[in-house]
């Protein structure tokens, strides 16, 4: 080993005695080509390749707010709940109505006068009638009042489901939105390791013209740098896989390049305090609490159904040229209608409204239980991905300690190109791991919002996220000389 140190040594020494100039020239056309592979590589993922708009996230919820058909359709169910709850409100009220008939007869009615030949007119063959009437109930049962109760419990569960839709979505809005993220910045990582590999692959050239290793080792470089150009062409194929998913959740035909960051959170609430939160603002547990209002009004109307109604009526004649002697001008009363026998339906009625009462009752506890175990699955996972970032990131610092050490060795001609390419895909994975720590951190904090029913102060607690840094470029060659183009057609080994 130590003979193979003196060898590169020495042929080192001769080769920048005999041409200085032409090292000086490499030198210069290696560091650039691998500076030009960089920016190459990073601008395809900017917004000015892709011609692309910057939005923040909240911008981006912004847009799905007004262009998502999910909560329009929600929009229009409340407002559908509203106009039913209006006209629930005029049962309360008298109905007036307005009726006008054409009759047109067989023949007119008359009453012989026996036994005089003549016979009295009563109505002629064609006449009209027409009359406005009034009809006000005075006693239902309770009816009219469980039909309101029973509209505005429908309108609440309406505005419950539109809120839950709008915390589902906000909560699938992050996971494509900082999904983008993380494809991006995976993409970024695959561009530094094709420049890393580019540039172990020129090293390895340049030591195998000077005999120092073999071309077995070389072809190993060459291998992992197509490799790793293979890694970064399906990273720019995620991260348009991630942007199509992304415009589609916003409903919006234009492409977004995303301007908040992934992130990480310190100091935030203990996990009682998002449990305790389940009970009073979860959207579902206000849905089936607007449920079990409508069947507690269900009861109330099918007992009403077992009891008289009373009502006042009145109406009057608009026509009064074509009345007979026996139709009054007006009239006006008060009436009342009892059911005394049904074949026990109303009784039946009764018990099966009483039954989905209690049904909604148990619903609402199941999922209320429910819901507690996945806030506390969901918060978690949100401290188990910020755990593993914590300890990528010390990972990481080892692992570029690691690539910067293989790589000097490798220049020194004491590790193989095996060795350095092992360094550089293990030191790629902790960087993507870190990122992907981070990517599980946000979609599970967005999900422990919506599951704690907190998803409306996502906004409040982002003003306080911690941006993860940029990725960090892999160490370079001791000697930039060690970089040369790969396009430059390979000298013969000293060997030979």
């Amino acid at each position: 080993m130590a003979f193979r140190r003196g060898v590169a040594r020495s042929a080192e020494l001769k080769q920048t005695a005999m041409n200085k100039t032409t090292l000086n020239t490499e030198r210069t056309v290696g560091a650039g080509t691998a500076l030009a592979a960089l920016l190459a590589a990073l601008s395809l993922c900017s917004p000015a390749a892709y011609a692309q708009e910057r939005l923040s996230f909240g911008d981006a919820l912004q847009r799905v707010r007004q262009h998502n058909e999910s909560l329009m359709a929600g929009q229009d169910e409340v407002r559908q709940r509203e106009s039913e709850k209006a006209a629930a409100a005029g049962l309360k009220v008298p109905k007036v109505e307005l009726e006008l008939r054409q009759y047109l007869l067989d023949s007119r009615i008359s009453i012989p006068l026996d036994p005089i030949p003549l016979d009295y007119k009563v109505q002629n063959r064609q006449f009209t009638q027409g009359e406005v009437s009034v009809t006000w109930p005075v006693y239902t049962g309770g009816r009219i009042d469980a039909a309101n109760r029973a509209a505005a419990a429908k309108q609440h569960e309406a505005e419950a489901q539109f809120r839950f839709t709008g915390d589902q979505l906000v909560t699938e809005l992050a996971q494509r939105y900082f999904g983008v993220c993380l494809a991006c910045r995976a993409r970024g990582v695959a561009a530094l390791k094709v420049t890393a590999m580019e540039q172990h692959a020129g090293r390895a050239r340049r030591l195998m013209e000077e005999g120092i290793i073999s071309r077995a080792e070389t072809l190993g470089a060459e291998v992992a740098l197509a490799n790793a150009r293979t890694e970064l062409e399906s990273a720019d194929r995620d991260v348009t896989i991630a942007k199509e998913g992304l415009a589609n959740t916003m409903a919006w035909d234009g492409a977004a390049e995303p301007a908040t960051p992934l992130f990480l959170m310190r100091g935030l609430e203990a996990k009682e305090h998002f449990l305790d939160s389940v009970a009073e603002s979860h959207p579902v547990l206000a849905m089936l609490g607007a449920k079990r209002e409508q069947a507690r009004q269900g009861v109330r109307a099918e007992e009403g159904a077992n009891r008289p109604t009373v009502y006042v009526f009145g109406r009057h004649e608009l026509i009064t040229e074509d009345l007979t002697l026996l139709d009054p001008k007006w009239a006006m009363g008060i009436g009342g209608q009892y059911t005394l026998f049904d074949g026990a339906q109303g009784k039946n009625k009764v018990a099966a409204a009483k039954a989905q009462e209690e049904r909604v009752a148990h619903l609402r506890q199941k999922y209320q239980r429910d819901l507690r175990s996945l806030t506390v699955k969901r918060y978690e996972e949100m401290e188990k991905a910020r755990e593993q970032y914590d300890s990528l990131d010390t990972t990481l610092a080892l692992t570029t300690e690691n690539l910067r050490v293989r790589t000097r060795a490798f220049e020194e001609g004491v590790a193989t190109s095996l060795e350095v390419v092992d360094a550089a895909l293990t030191h790629a994975r902790a960087q993507l791991g870190r990122l992907k720590a981070a990517y599980d951190f946000d979609t599970a904090f967005f999900q422990l919002l919506e599951s704690s029913g907190q998803t409306g102060r996502h906004a409040e607690y982002l003003a306080k996220a911690i941006p993860v840094p940029e990725n960090e470029s892999f160490p370079g060659p001791a000697d930039p000389s060690l970089v040369e183009p790969l396009n430059k057609k390979p000298a013969e080994s000293k060997s030979k």
